[in-house]
């Protein structure tokens, strides 16, 4: 398995961390380790703000991600599926865009709606991308929704996580 490829295992299990944890897992990554799922309410203003931010940048993200440099890999979009009332999101890696849709495997495990499974493809359109992500260089790049979740969490913890991946977020 690529380090990109086990570096995006990771953040898809921190994305759907959750905040209320069985009390065995203390941390973030203790939290992401055990694939819990992240509740985030519907109005929730950093997230969506995040969502907003992934959103006004997908353009570019989207052609880097056609040709990308050398150093770039792990291309991703996270999207949301829908289940009789229940909403989980999920990142899409590898994802292509072919006659005006997208389609690609769901990357993560399904826990609140059983309409997909791991590795299932699934077909979606662009106006249904909420976030994207990719490495450059070992750096994290995009993955807005994590920041958002991440801000929810003890600043020392949320810093050794964004160390650890090498992703920024605006704290």
């Amino acid at each position: 398995m690529s380090k990109a490829s086990t570096t995006l295992n990771v953040i898809a299990l921190l994305a759907i961390a959750a905040y209320f944890a069985s009390p065995d897992a203390q941390t973030i990554s203790e939290k992401a380790q055990r694939d819990d799922i992240v509740n985030v309410s519907k109005d929730d203003p950093t997230m969506l703000a995040a969502m907003r931010k992934a959103r006004s940048t997908l353009s570019s993200f989207l052609t880097l991600s056609q040709a990308p440099e050398p150093r770039m890999e792990g291309f991703s979009v996270k999207v949301a599926v829908r289940d009789h009332g229940q909403v989980e999101y999920f990142w899409i890696t590898p994802f292509e865009r072919k006659d005006g849709q997208f389609s690609g495997a769901i990357n993560n495990r399904p826990r609140s709606v059983r309409n997909v499974s791991f590795g299932q493809t699934i077909t979606f359109a662009e106006n249904e991308i909420v976030d994207w992500m990719y490495m450059d260089d070992g750096k994290m790049k995009g993955s807005y929704t994590t920041c958002a979740i991440l801000k929810k969490e003890p600043r020392a913890e949320a810093d050794a996580m964004m160390k650890q991946y090498g992703l920024a977020c605006d704290m």
